[in-house]
């Protein structure tokens, strides 16, 4: 082995030397960092379980507990990144601050995203509905199912599952038919010409008054009403909410009272 071949050997053995010890410098650091991220991740989903359970047994509404148990589980993996990223060494202001500029950038690509997590939040706070409830947003209507942060999901009377974007739904108009314990229905049918008028409104407040689901208080009424110029009998009368036991009383009061003329 000549001289030239003799110091390229010991250069390499020495870069190789200071490698490892670099290594094994480094190393023990990786290691704590992982396990301060597992723990954290264990923490969470800890953290996930006992909120609930605190949180469900004081709070009427199913969604708040989801909504601050997902929140303390967030915390807790930012704070275990955060110590994680001290532990090899990495500043954490620097972390932050690459964060902030990365951030800009994103968030023009992910405003959907970000709409229908906002939205979501908003809607887990103000609950307009929750877990059950009957509701119309835009032209869907059903039962809420579940209530994300990014969408709502509604089962609808047709037995189709819908997932609506939490931004379509902050932006519409919303009904909710359980908002109360019950609704007021009215029922309108045209008469035909030269029919009986006091006859058919004596049928129909006799049908109400023995209808199974029409309320006593409010009292029911019926109403005489023109369209044009024909003249139209409106049943007037409260019954429990809930879209499938509307239309079912409806129903079953039209079609006694057609008979009945």
């Amino acid at each position: 082995m000549n001289a030239i071949e003799s110091v390229a050997v010991a250069s390499a053995i020495e870069a190789f030397t200071d490698l490892w010890h670099r290594i094994l410098n480094v190393g023990p650091k990786w290691l704590v960092a992982l396990a301060v991220l597992v723990v954290a991740w264990l923490l969470a989903r800890l953290a996930r379980v006992l909120v609930r359970k605190v949180v469900g047994r004081t709070s009427t509404q199913g969604h708040v507990d989801l909504l601050l148990a997902r929140a303390a589980a967030g915390l807790i993996l930012i704070a275990g990144f955060m110590v994680a990223l001290s532990e090899i060494g990495m500043s954490i202001n620097a972390a932050l601050a690459a964060l902030g500029l990365a951030s800009v950038g994103i968030g023009f690509a992910l405003q959907d995203v970000l709409g229908n997590l906002f939205s979501g939040i908003i809607l887990l706070v103000q609950h307009p509905f929750t877990i059950g409830d009957e509701i119309r947003v835009g032209e869907q209507e059903g039962v809420v199912e579940n209530i994300r942060v990014r969408d709502t999901q509604i089962l609808t009377y047709d037995s189709r599952r819908v997932f609506i974007p939490n931004k379509t739904v902050f932006d519409s108009s919303i009904i909710n038919y359980s908002s109360n314990a019950t609704t007021r229905i009215d029922l309108r049918l045209l008469l035909k010409e030269g029919a009986d008028i006091a006859r058919a409104r004596a049928h129909a407040v006799k049908i109400l008054e023995g209808a199974e689901g029409v309320l006593d208080r409010p009292q029911p009424a019926v109403l005489i009403d023109s369209d044009r110029e024909s003249v139209v009998l409106v049943l007037r009368f409260w019954a429990e909410s809930g879209r499938d036991r509307e239309m079912n009383l409806k129903s079953v009061i039209l079609e006694a009272l057609i008979a009945s003329l």
